[in-house]
């Protein structure tokens, strides 16, 4: 018996000396329906977004905000219109940030005039956080003034700042996907055109921005009317690259357009895009679906990405929908 005891530990020492190490437990890939409970206890917003900060957690922002913690955050003036979550990597533990602008939650502060910011894409970039979004005039109806991007600490998650960025050749276009590349991001952006209700109402335009250039604005190169209208893009195109190229998920026909989600493929990211698949974006009665984002940090089954849509029209509802789709 002492023996064999001594055998075992024996066996286990060399293994340790010779560098083995017992394989880690792999993160479980979660269903739709558990990331739309788990989120849906923690926060009602949208414009739901996601990026990996530096310890490895994942950030979550959102636009307006009308619930946290299951508790309203409406009061008799407004609510909050951007808001961050934390949450564990590899689990589905959410963490509402509060945020000292506003309402308990809101993350950056209004400007004089009663403007403010509607946040959508959250970017790290060499230990600073950078997230993209609107200025905006009014609640219902609202007029979008201009694009910015708000600076935050990207440890601490402190603002620091907020700038105006490039809003395209018709000074209408709005930021809202991004993908990494070797040298800097790729930025997806649409602009407003002259349509009928929920049918080719968007072009997308394109930007590239070099490494630690996001707050500067000469610093993005725009590339204008990128993608035809007859593509029918929804206001936000959540852009990725593939061995093949690039693809692009976005609410076809933007929140009034129907109820599916369409890839575009193209070669290069300036180059012609093609409607390439559709998938069902279910939307509970007497809602709208629209801004489609992908998260390409969480796990997912191969050939798959997690991705989100939003859903607007009742405080019940106002919350992400997810689902996995096929690469």
């Amino acid at each position: 018996m002492i023996v064999k005891r001594l055998l075992r530990i024996l066996a286990v020492t060399v293994l340790l000396v010779a560098g083995w190490q017992a394989p880690a437990t792999a993160s479980p890939v979660f269903s739709p329906s558990d990331w739309n409970a788990a989120l849906e206890k923690v926060i009602h917003a949208d414009v739901t977004q996601s990026v990996t900060l530096p310890n490895g957690d994942v950030l979550w922002v959102f636009g307006d905000t009308t619930r946290i913690n299951g508790v309203p955050t409406t009061g008799p003036y407004g609510y909050p219109h951007d808001a961050f979550a934390r949450q564990t990597a590899g689990t589905l533990t959410f963490k509402a940030l509060p945020g000292p602008y506003g309402y308990g939650w809101q993350q950056v502060p209004n400007w004089s005039d009663n403007t403010y910011f509607w946040m959508s894409t959250p970017i790290v970039d060499s230990g600073t956080l950078y997230v993209l979004g609107e200025r905006i005039q009014g609640v219902s109806p609202f007029t979008v003034v201009g694009s910015y991007v708000a600076v935050f600490n990207a440890s601490t998650l402190a603002f620091q700042r907020i700038v105006p960025v490039p809003t395209g050749a018709t000074g209408k276009t709005k930021w809202g996907g991004v993908a990494r590349t070797a040298t800097g991001w790729w930025i997806t952006g649409t602009h407003g055109v002259p349509c009928s209700y929920g049918t080719n109402c968007s072009v997308g335009d394109m930007a590239f921005v070099p490494f630690g250039g996001l707050a500067t604005t000469t610093q993005w190169g725009v590339h204008n009317n990128v993608i035809p209208a007859t593509t029918n893009i929804g206001t936000t195109m959540a852009l990725r690259r593939t061995p093949a190229g690039w693809d692009i998920f976005t609410k076809r026909g933007g929140a009034y357009g129907g109820t599916e989600i369409e890839r575009l493929t193209a070669n290069s990211v300036t180059g012609a895009w093609t409607v390439n698949g559709t998938w069902p974006a279910p939307s509970p009665a007497d809602t709208v679906t629209y801004d489609v984002a992908v998260h390409p940090e969480q796990v997912a089954n191969t050939g798959q990405i997690l991705t989100s849509y939003n859903v607007n029209g009742n405080d019940t509802e106002y919350h992400p929908r997810f689902l996995y789709l096929s690469l």
